[in-house]
């Protein structure tokens, strides 16, 4: 026994040896390589369905201004503006573009998702196959009305005894009017046809209709022309309205919200996409470009992609609630 376990002892550091010998002498250890850089295109086209000087072409050619210093490779990011069919024709635009990250959506989220509930396939788009990137500017929604206006308090204008007459533009304000009259109970006549908020707004002030609903910080630059807030549709209040009281306050859970959504066409590839998200965040973090935002009298929020899908659903879900009032509402002024 004894030989045996010297023979082995004596075997064990010649295996030991051996065993050095061929992983010293084997194939050098594969290195790790870096990630292959994201190809994007030279220029990069922003497509606004809105015409020039209104809240998401303000705010999307900021973004195209200074977002290049977060994208590698990108020379130039332009943004045009294509008005047509209720906002749908630049959404149809950008859905049925290359996916190669060319261009870029930007839109009101409740307006995209209004007009497809609306319009259903004539809507020409399925906004839920988009690939979402980050959206802004979020704020609620409230009603307004005139300065000779009876009306104080939700609970009024659903004593009034007859349709509420609002001023709109053709957007999300006829659908967040109607949506607020379904759950209040009171009729609402729409009076369509202004070319932006601020045109319907002034229309109000002269007595065209009883009230208007768009959204927080839009609606305050005018309260020194009289615009008096009704409600405010959030979960608390403002602190630019601290005396004004909202809907669930008064009785009426409603949470009515704008943002802005920015977004690429379906089939873009998973790269490109979160190239695009990781600049949106960045760029979002950067002091010059919220400081321009706030220049130009916009809050400048942030929802990454998580948090966009999320707000993406849920109008989703609202809509699919008040579709036949929508489609009701669209079919009489029209």
């Amino acid at each position: 026994m004894g030989r045996r376990s010297l023979k082995l002892v004596g075997v064990l550091p010649c295996l030991l040896f051996l065993t050095s010998v061929v992983v010293q002498w084997g194939p050098p250890p594969v290195e790790a390589q870096p990630p292959k850089p994201v190809e994007l295109p030279r220029t990069i086209t922003f497509v606004v369905p809105f015409a020039a000087g209104g809240g998401v072409d303000i705010q999307t050619r900021l973004v195209a201004r200074h977002l290049p210093k977060y994208l590698p490779g990108l020379a130039e990011a332009l943004v045009q503006n294509e008005v047509g069919a209720g906002g749908r024709a630049a959404i149809q635009r950008v859905v049925r573009s290359k996916p190669d990250g060319s261009l870029v959506g930007s839109t009101y989220t409740p307006d995209a998702l209004g007009n497809q509930a609306a319009y259903g396939a004539e809507a020409g788009y399925d906004f839920s196959k988009v690939m979402l990137l980050a959206s802004t500017y979020h704020q609620p929604y409230s009603i307004s009305a005139g300065p000779k206006s009876p009306y104080k308090t939700l609970t009024d204008l659903k004593n009034a005894g007859k349709p509420i007459s609002f001023c709109a533009t053709g957007g999300i304000d006829i659908a967040y009017a109607v949506i607020a009259g379904k759950e209040v109970g009171f009729p609402v006549r729409i009076v369509p046809g202004y070319k932006g908020a601020p045109v319907a707004t002034a229309a109000m002030l002269r007595g065209d209709c009883e009230a208007i609903s768009f959204g927080l910080e839009f609606t305050d630059r005018f309260l020194k022309e009289g615009v008096r807030p009704i409600a405010l549709h959030a979960a608390e209040r403002s602190k630019l309205w601290p005396d004004v009281a909202t809907s669930k306050e008064q009785g009426y859970p409603l949470e009515l919200e704008i943002s802005i959504v920015f977004f690429l066409a379906p089939g873009t590839s998973p790269e490109i996409v979160q190239a695009f998200r990781g600049a949106l965040a960045k760029l979002y973090q950067d002091k010059e470009f919220t400081d321009a935002i706030r220049a130009a009298r916009y809050t400048p929020t942030f929802g990454d992609a998580s948090r966009t899908q999320e707000i993406v659903s849920g109008l989703a879900r609202l809509y699919s609630k008040y579709t036949p009032d929508l489609r009701e509402a669209l079919a009489r002024i029209q």
